[in-house]
């Protein structure tokens, strides 16, 4: 996997020099005004009367023009900002661009072989034309942005493209044309003082901004600096949304951001997200106001993105002649060319597969896992060949396989660490998500006492980490983080994994600890995934199943809400590596305890792994007259998605009205064609939440037009799910038509 030699990065010198030699004749011109005055002075008293208002005037209007624009010093240190922000981009580069581009953008579009992606919008978005051309002119226009995508869609690399074109903007007229500034969401650090009671609003949100910035580049005074905002002068542009490490509210319209960056927002902006991040948490919510275009990053066409991409990555790696290799192996799996459906996967498949080319190895059969375990495996790849790369170059205290190790243990202390704090599932502070410099060694002292084949120190297997991994970069020097939030949770969930794989009969029970709070849904489709690698191996699923047994047998789900919660999610994953027997008596209610929540965990499994629906339908069926049924479906959920606090309730519904994000939950997974075998319960689940007075109250007050949506989204049958399927269907869909008249009736059954 060794990359091409990188060049030498070209710069435009011409075009700098103009720029500082307009500049220095226009502080001249300034600065000759003083002997022209004195040549008047000694000449002629009133002439140097005119002359001195004159010059007063042009001074002081000069002097008041600096209050609300960049003077020469200041323009300066924002082009070297612009220069090092991108630089700090282009080091993540594939490649470097050649010496002979002149601008940020051509440098950065060269390097990764940027293919532009097909988007849907609303707003100033609807022009069909290049993402980053429309973007950029709607916040030349003054508006707001918010781009939207799935993980690895390139959401990240667009928001760098086009700050790269505005500081290229910037640069060739620094005097007319805005400030573009780059806000990373998730190395925000916290407000280290209350702000001064003296300073205004604006001048709050310029101090934030300041200092959020303060290591990167010193922008203008606060004043000055909040002047600029109130002009328009500066543009935000915003990456990483679901990534921001700070508070989140159970209770849907208190903001998930700090209250500094949401004043910001007045200013035009770009903002990136997940899109079930958006969709679950920040639609219809306060910080919606004013971002009146919106866009989501389609999935890249194999056929015109994915194989130009190849062909550019091929000819990069000074091999072109493998881009009709690459092409067939991607083009020939279904599952692999549904995975690279994302620019970041699509990138790291290239990587993985023409380094398994060009070493004679079976390209073709390795990834071609054959369950829907592609991204997983990729991921796998890609991260133990760095490592093994990184190995290669100098001798190490640590094997590769053991910074591997050491990194996803790093991973699983930042998840428990945020899930520990002792505010509830939902809440998490900026701190919870970051891993200080000292905590760092302490995770690695903790790590080399249980490693007995580790020969090294502390100090030693910490530099190591974070000088020869690029899983875990520094965010200031003292705290540190994960290069990309989808490695994180990959790490997490290859650490759960790997612990689960316990060949030790007497520590399998001890396994519990893995699973006492709930996995968010992105760790768990990894853990999904991994596992189904799992039940390929014999002993390895041999081992996973008999850990999850012991789970289950030791378990006391009556201890606390952890315990209960660890059995759930034993039940829901062990039908992934279970055998034969094994699923008969889950299925049969004889490996827990009766309890509507184990019974609800292993129905799902069982709809989702092994296609079978009858216990779920049986549940389903159960939930319309058993009360604690219900109950611990809808508060696990809600408790799940933010919308209910974690309490001591065992996960039981609090009757809240908030609902909000648990719905639009729902209504993506009846979007989802992953989670389409469990779409009877997602129809209940709706019906659920309308027959409730006060949240049938709220999503008619916050949720109408979702509400109409869901009235035409659920107008198709689908016998393949069965009879319980459509009778939940029907149900629904004669309930909304009689909350919603405006809907109309629906068109006949067939």
């Amino acid at each position: 996997m060794n990359r091409p030699v990188r060049s030498a990065s070209g710069q435009a010198p011409a075009l700098r020099h103009i720029r500082v030699a307009r500049e220095l004749l226009d502080w001249i011109g300034t600065l000759a005004a003083v002997p022209a005055f004195l040549l008047l002075f000694l000449a002629s008293h009133w002439l140097s009367a005119v002359a001195a208002g004159v010059l007063l005037a042009a001074l002081g209007a000069r002097f008041l023009a600096f209050r609300r624009r960049l003077g020469l010093l200041e323009r300066r240190r924002l082009r070297a900002y612009h220069r090092a922000e991108v630089e700090a981009l282009a080091a993540r580069l594939p490649v470097d661009g050649p010496a002979s581009l002149r601008t940020h953008e051509e440098r950065l579009r060269a390097g990764f072989g940027f293919v532009d992606p097909f988007f849907s919008g609303s707003g100033a978005l609807r022009d069909g034309g290049p993402i980053v051309d429309v973007v950029t002119d709607v916040l030349r226009g003054g508006e707001k942005v918010m781009l939207m995508g799935e993980p690895g869609s390139g959401k990240s690399l667009i928001a760098g493209l086009v700050f790269a074109r505005l500081a290229d903007e910037f640069a060739a007229a620094p005097r007319t044309a805005p400030c573009p500034v780059f806000l990373h969401l998730n190395a925000m650090r916290p407000q280290t003082h209350p702000p001064d009671a003296g300073l205004t609003r604006a001048e709050e949100q310029a101090l934030w901004l300041r200092e959020q910035l303060a290591a990167e580049v010193n922008l203008p005074e606060v004043p000055k600096l909040a002047r600029l905002l109130d002009d328009d002068r500066i543009i935000l542009v915003c990456d990483g949304l679901d990534e921001a490490p700070v508070m989140r509210s159970p209770h849907l319209l208190t903001s998930i951001v700090p209250d500094s960056l949401f004043g910001l927002f007045r200013v035009p902006s770009l903002l990136t997200s997940r899109t079930a991040f958006y969709s679950i948490y920040v639609d219809a919510t306060e910080l919606m106001t004013g971002f009146t275009s919106a866009g989501r990053l389609l999935p890249l066409r194999f056929e015109e993105q994915g194989t130009a991409f190849l062909r550019w990555y091929a000819a990069a790696r000074g091999r072109p002649d493998l881009a009709g290799e690459l092409i067939r192996i991607i083009g020939g799996n279904p599952s692999l060319r549904e995975a690279v459906a994302r620019p970041l996967i699509l990138r790291m498949t290239a990587e993985v597969l023409l380094d398994l080319v060009l070493r004679d190895h079976d390209a073709d059969g390795f990834l071609s896992v054959g369950h829907g375990g592609e991204t997983s495996a990729i991921y796998s790849r890609y991260v133990d060949k760095w490592l093994q790369r990184e190995q290669a170059k100098e001798p190490s205290k640590l094997t590769w396989w053991q910074k591997g190790a050491l990194i996803e243990c790093v991973a699983w202390e930042i998840f428990s660490k945020s899930l520990a704090s002792g505010r509830g599932w939902g809440h998490f502070e900026l701190k919870d998500l970051l891993v200080e410099a000292d905590e760092l060694r302490r995770i690695a002292g903790r790590w080399l006492e249980s490693s007995i084949l580790v020969d090294g120190t502390v100090d030693e297997v910490c530099r190591e980490l974070v000088h020869r991994s690029f899983l875990i970069i520094s965010n200031d020097r003292r705290r540190y983080r994960f290069v990309h939030k989808s490695f994180f949770e990959f790490c997490v969930a290859r650490h759960v994994v790997t612990c689960l794989d316990e060949r030790r009969a007497q520590h399998r029970a001890d396994r519990t600890e893995l699973l006492l709070h709930p996995l968010p849904d992105e760790v768990i489709d990894f853990v999904r995934e991994l596992l189904l690698t799992t039940a390929a191996d014999p002993d390895r699923r041999a081992a996973t199943e008999a850990t999850f047994l012991a789970v289950l047998g030791k378990v006391d789900i009556d201890a606390g809400t952890g315990h209960l919660m660890a059995a759930q999610q034993a039940a829901n994953l062990l039908p992934i590596v279970a055998d034969a027997g094994t699923m008969d008596r889950l299925r049969s209610g004889e490996l827990f305890p009766e309890h509507p929540f184990l019974q609800r965990a292993v129905a799902v499994a069982d709809a989702l792994h092994h296609d079978r629906h009858d216990l779920l339908d049986e549940f389903v069926k159960r939930m319309e007259t058993d009360h604690e049924a219900v109950s611990f479906h809808m508060g696990y959920n809600r408790i799940y998605y933010g919308d209910q606090a974690f309490g001591d309730g065992l996960w039981v519904d609090d009757n809240h009205p908030e609902c909000g994000r648990f719905f639009r939950a729902t209504v993506r997974h009846l979007k989802t064609p992953a989670y389409r075998r469990i779409r009877v319960m997602d129809l209940y689940t709706l019906r659920a939440l309308l027959r409730h007075p006060d949240r049938r109250r709220y999503l008619l007050e916050r949720e109408r037009s979702a509400l109409r949506d869901l009235a035409e989204l659920i107008g198709e049958p689908d016998p393949g799910l069965g009879p319980e399927f459509g009778r939940q269907r029907a149900l629904l869909r004669s309930e909304l038509r009689e909350l919603l008249p405006e809907t109309g009736r629906p068109p006949a059954e067939e």
